[in-house]
Parts: C-alpha cells; sequence; structure tokens
C-alpha cells in the first residue's frame, strides 16, 4: 500500500481523514488500533504514530490515553445566519442573532464562500 518511508505517514493520515470525512468513521468512532494499522498498512510503529498524531493536529480525532483515538467528526453543512458568530473552544459555540446556542463538533471547519455565506466541511 505505502511505498516512500517519508510519505507514508501521511498518505496514512489522509486515508484515516478521508474516512472520516466520508462518514466511514463516524463520530465517536473509534480508530483502529496502531497494531491493526500495522498490520493492515506494513508500516513501522513510529510511521503509525506519526500518522495518528497528523490527523489529531487536523481536529479530526481526540486520543485517550489507555483506551484509544476517537473521531470527533468533520462536521456536515451548516450555515451560518445574519447576525450569528462562532466562538472558538474545545467545541464550535454558535451564538444566533436570537441568543440561541448551538455547539459543534471539535474540528469542525468554517468556510466562507464567494457570497459570503460562512458554512461548515
Amino acid at each position: 500500500m505505502m511505498t516512500d518511508r517519508r510519505s507514508s505517514w501521511l498518505e496514512l493520515a489522509e486515508n484515516l481523514a478521508e474516512r472520516v470525512r466520508t462518514g466511514k468513521l463516524q463520530p465517536g468512532d473509534r480508530l483502529p488500533t496502531e497494531n491493526e494499522l500495522r498490520n493492515s498498512t506494513g508500516l513501522s510503529r513510529t510511521t503509525v504514530r506519526h500518522a495518528v498524531a497528523e490527523v489529531r493536529s487536523r481536529g479530526l480525532i481526540k486520543t485517550v490515553p489507555q483506551d484509544g483515538s476517537f473521531v470527533l467528526g468533520s462536521g456536515g453543512p451548516f450555515q451560518l445566519g445574519p447576525g450569528e458568530s462562532v466562538t472558538p473552544s474545545t467545541a464550535l459555540i454558535v451564538t444566533g442573532a436570537d441568543g440561541s446556542i448551538r455547539t459543534l463538533a471539535a474540528g469542525t471547519r468554517i468556510v466562507v464562500d464567494a457570497n459570503g455565506c460562512a458554512c461548515h466541511g
């Protein structure tokens, strides 16, 4: 599966991130263990750890010592309405113009389109 050792960790990280983005790994799902990833890819422990650290740095997973790594999610389509704002935290808190509050999963990315509409994806 993987060829160049220097990019193997990045290829594995991209694969795991894609599985989160496409919903193959859902929020709350446990990532395969280090050993499972090593066995399925043939990569070294260090390479697998590097890949998992990369996915964690993207905000897609969290690692719980002695428990494993769990999917936080990549978020789905989400529109911010007029007067709404977003406050970064462990999760994203969206405050509506009417004072309502919504919480989005950590790792949600906010994107502003060409029309100035903010959505996450």
